[in-house]
């Protein structure tokens, strides 16, 4: 019996298959307690946006659709002078000490509890997205750090390319509202069906596409 989409406090994914084939061509890892924010700078305040984030921070935000990460946080724009910034662990406390940090220069908005989020790693997690998303995705033009709002299958999706793996397989980690989760997972498993899929929990603080830029 699969739970109830709505109820943040189970898992987005919680009664969906965690085998879809044999093998381990792609490997699902769900992303759980991730804090997120969506910040949108206030009119001509951008520029203190990213001086207070990188006193804070060490990184900077990029007006583009890149990703900046140092440690365990990220931030990626999204839209003009608007980006998604996340935390590991950190929940729905992240957003409340931007604002603290960032007071009136920009508009915070908590979103940690939005999206159902699984990294994509694997020799065919490649193949498998290439299926299913109507942009491209080789490592040419979605190059690490990379952003893309876009479809998967018929679901809308946020795809973060991430560092390789140690084993030099690409990773990904791709989002989808709350609500979508069923379609974005039976999407992906039946993709990655003839590769092997595996769906594995999240046991902590991830180093899987971490990077300082």
């Amino acid at each position: 019996m699969r739970a109830d989409m709505t109820d943040i406090t189970t898992s987005a994914f919680a009664g969906l298959p965690t085998a879809v084939g044999n093998g381990r061509g792609v490997i699902a890892t769900e992303r759980d307690g991730l804090g997120i924010a969506r910040i949108m700078a206030r009119k001509a305040q951008a520029a203190k946006v990213s001086e207070l984030f990188r006193a804070q921070f060490g990184i900077g935000p990029r007006d583009a659709p890149r990703c900046a990460s140092g440690g365990d946080v990220r931030i990626a724009g999204v839209a003009p002078e608007t980006w998604l910034a996340t935390r590991d662990d950190a929940g729905n406390a992240f957003a409340e000490s931007l604002r603290s940090l960032l007071g009136d220069c920009a508009s915070v908005s908590d979103q940690s509890d939005a999206y159902a989020i699984l990294r994509l790693a694997g020799p065919k997690a490649r193949a498998t997205l290439a299926k299913l998303v109507p942009i491209d995705i080789h490592p040419r033009s979605f190059q690490v750090s990379a952003v893309a709002q876009t479809l998967c299958g018929h679901v809308n999706v946020i795809l973060w390319r991430l560092e390789d793996i140690a084993e030099g397989d690409p990773a990904f980690e791709i989002w989808a509202g709350r609500s979508l989760a069923v379609s974005l997972h039976q999407a992906i498993s039946h993709s990655a069906a003839e590769f092997g899929f595996m769906r594995e929990a999240f046991g902590g603080s991830a180093d899987v596409g971490r990077r300082t830029t």
